[in-house]
């Protein structure tokens, strides 16, 4: 055993990334998974009458138990999961995760009624320290 041992910093709970707009055009990050959480979008009360909605969301990550590496990363607004990552964007969340040493990261997102069901964009930037 070693005289020193290395002591990890502790994770920060939730870094703010980004800044929000009200143009759809700044989204430029189409999620996945919404047609199977169409109930989340019910519970948010957005519907196909719907302005789009510009809000902050949520993004968690989802840890492979067995590999113990992140598998997936999940888009929550108001605690409804309202999507999924995949990559590239997947593989930007993850590095920009640890990078920051987050649990979660919140990121604008925009929430819009295509033609096929809802649709989740989100805005996912390279942090600036302050």
């Amino acid at each position: 055993m070693w005289p020193f041992r290395r002591r990890t910093s502790p994770k920060l709970e939730v870094v703010r990334v980004g800044e929000p707009s009200s143009d759809i055009a700044d989204y430029p990050i189409l999620t996945v998974g919404q047609s199977r959480l169409e109930g989340s979008f019910a519970t948010l009360e957005f519907t196909a009458k719907s302005a789009p909605r510009f809000t902050w969301s949520t993004l968690t990550p989802v840890v492979d138990p067995r590999m113990k590496t992140i598998a997936d990363i999940t888009i929550s607004v108001d605690s409804q999961v309202v999507g999924y990552l995949r990559p590239p964007a997947l593989d930007q969340a993850i590095d920009l995760l640890k990078r920051l040493r987050a649990a979660t990261l919140e990121v604008p997102a925009g929430l819009v009624w295509g033609p096929t069901g809802p649709e989740t964009y989100i805005r996912l930037e390279s942090h600036r320290p302050d």
